[in-house]
């Protein structure tokens, strides 16, 4: 089986029209593991996209971030907001992008966009909310974490349709979670097709290994954090949104089996006690799809 997997995840390293993440994403990690780097550097490379600059700064002064002065530059925004929050924005914003363009090139009947970014976004909020209240993990990087956990699933369906078909006629068949049909069906699943193609991409070492792990944490791991906030932010959005790749879904319903058991021992209380805040992030979540999407 291990040979099997490692070809199948092979055909994605051969795709010949997968696309390379933008120039700027690469140049700004770059710098910001150079200790010689500096605001004024930083905004004059992240300048040079002006379209990242405007939704940079737009997200910057939206609810999201909450801030009570108006940023005007992107040397204000690192300034206030620090390096890490501007390489989370620009991959976000970078990554968000790319994938969006990879779904509008090539329809799938049976892959919802829509449905996609709303799980995926709602996620991503939920992770950073979570990661703030209950001060576990950086609450910027599980955001980024929280939006790309599962691109292993859009890369399935944009370049291997016919094996993504399979895993949702088996789920419905069977009546099966998405995870559980992709285990039945695939040599890998998705948390090991995203971490294959963000590994190829050079992406941060945690955010590979948070996408790879987000359903099967391991402990002691240098992601753990990570991977518990996105765990639970995942189960609880399941919960509360229906999500068409999953069968078990009942709107407005803690599932606990979408949960791991670190999850569970850690965040059971926000679990738990989820019917009573999550309504305010709800709110969030509907203002961050009106500004990504």
């Amino acid at each position: 089986m291990k040979k099997i997997k490692t070809v199948f995840l092979k055909q994605f390293g051969k795709i010949r029209d997968l696309p390379s993440l933008p120039t700027i994403v690469t140049k700004v990690n770059e710098m910001l593991n150079d200790p010689n780097t500096t605001n004024e550097s930083l905004s004059r490379v992240i300048e040079k996209d002006q379209a990242i600059v405007f939704k940079m700064l737009q997200l910057v002064n939206s609810v999201f971030f909450g801030l009570r002065e108006k940023i005007s530059t992107t040397n204000e925004a690192a300034i206030i907001l620090g390096f890490d929050a501007i390489r989370n924005i620009v991959l976000s914003l970078s990554t968000l992008n790319l994938l969006d363009h990879l779904l509008k090139q090539k329809s799938n009947d049976h892959f919802k966009a829509t449905s996609f970014w709303r799980h995926s976004i709602g996620v991503a909020v939920l992770s950073r909310y979570l990661a703030g209240e209950a001060m576990i993990g950086d609450p910027e990087k599980c955001f980024v974490c929280g939006l790309l956990h599962d691109m292993g699933k859009l890369l399935l369906a944009h370049y291997f349709p016919d094996d993504f078909i399979q895993v949702i006629e088996h789920a419905r068949q069977e009546g099966l979670s998405y995870l559980d049909a992709e285990k039945t069906v695939l040599p890998a699943c998705h948390p090991e097709i995203g971490y294959f193609i963000v590994k190829k991409w050079e992406m941060p070492t945690h955010l590979a290994n948070t996408i790879f792990s987000h359903h099967n944490i391991q402990p002691g791991a240098t992601c753990f954090n990570e991977s518990i906030i996105v765990n639970t932010a995942d189960g609880i959005i399941n919960s509360y949104y229906a999500d068409f790749l999953n069968n078990n879904t009942s709107p407005g319903n803690i599932k606990y089996g979408y949960f791991a058991p670190d999850a569970r021992k850690l965040l059971n209380v926000w679990i738990e006690t989820a019917p009573h805040w999550f309504p305010k992030v709800d709110i969030l979540i509907n203002d961050a799809l009106a500004f990504f999407l």
